[in-house]
């Protein structure tokens, strides 16, 4: 799908060989985390990509005419300790999370990355193997639509009354009212 590719990136496509990347970016409430799966951290837009390598891997996007949801798997493997620190110590979910396919010029400069997902962040899943010493962070992530037909606001039922308000009884037997109310003249 042409995702409105300049002229360089077509021209890298088309290229006898070509170095392909991708830039991913975590947006949290204070930073943006950067980092790259080339094998050498990376300068675009004013920013800098922290170069992972192989440790950093991207699965599951898949492209469809039809109507759907897609989501991405974004795991790292390796991980410092200051990395597991900053996603226990921020909110995750629900942050933008995009993923850039970019191709490195013969001089190492960047190509007109072309974004190839543009999501918010779910679940992430951190893995400690103490024998190997190795931790594996695993983080969800699916485009905005995932909750497109979800009702927005507060519902008048007991259940969500009691997770703001622990005891209240108000809305108790809500749901066993059951009256037509009429408005307005008979």
């Amino acid at each position: 799908m042409d995702r409105g590719a300049s002229v360089s990136v077509v021209s890298e496509l088309g290229a006898a060989a070509n170095e392909p990347c991708h830039l991913f970016e975590l947006h949290l409430d204070d930073q943006v985390v950067r980092t790259t799966d080339a094998y050498r951290n990376i300068a675009w837009d004013g920013n800098t990509y922290i170069g992972a390598g192989g440790l950093l891997a991207f699965d599951g996007i898949e492209e469809s005419a039809a109507l759907q949801v897609s989501t991405a798997r974004i795991q790292l493997t390796g991980v410092l300790q200051d990395t597991i620190a900053l996603l226990l110590t921020h909110t995750y979910i629900d942050r933008r999370v995009v993923i850039y396919t970019a191709f490195l010029s013969g001089s190492g400069v960047v190509v007109d990355p072309v974004a190839l997902f543009d999501g918010r962040a779910d679940s992430p899943i951190i893995e400690e193997d103490p024998e190997s010493g190795k931790c594996t962070v695993t983080l969800a992530a699916a485009q905005h639509w995932i909750d497109f037909e979800r009702r927005p606001g507060r519902h008048t039922n007991d259940a969500e009354q009691q997770i703001w308000f622990s005891g209240d009884k108000g809305f108790e037997f809500v749901s066993s009212l059951n009256k037509q109310i009429k408005w307005g003249a008979a």
